[in-house]
């Protein structure tokens, strides 16, 4: 006579299997059948109101704070500040370093010029 070994690695998925094989009751009633009226009064008629009254309370919306075209309207006008500053110190020539700073100047004042007139969806 041979005594089955105590395997517990057999046992447990022993286990897993009738447990995921077992289907659980739904408590189905034959007299109610789906789309019946009996069945609509199986859910309580208050059940969204409790639902909806035990969500926590929404925050209001914070308005939205345009910043970024604030600052580009005040680069372009420090920008051309300094463009009239600089206009009687340059000498149009490649040697000039004041003529590069006011070229720099003219490439930044053209890039937010376009980014403010840039049509952006919201």
């Amino acid at each position: 006579m041979t005594m089955k070994e105590h395997n517990p690695q057999e046992e447990f998925e022993a286990a897993i299997t009738r447990a995921l094989e077992h289907s659980p009751e739904l408590g189905y009633s034959p007299e109610l059948k789906y789309g019946s009226e009996s069945s609509i009064s199986a859910i309580p008629a208050d059940f969204a109101a409790r639902v909806v009254a035990s969500l926590p309370k929404q925050r209001a919306a914070r308005p939205v704070i345009r910043a970024g075209r604030t600052v580009a309207i005040v680069a372009m006008v420090v920008l051309a500040i300094v463009l009239f500053a600089l206009a009687p110190h340059v000498t149009p020539s490649f040697t000039s370093v004041t003529f590069y700073i006011e070229l720099i100047v003219l490439a930044q004042l053209g890039a937010i010029a376009y980014w403010l007139a840039a049509k952006r969806e919201v």
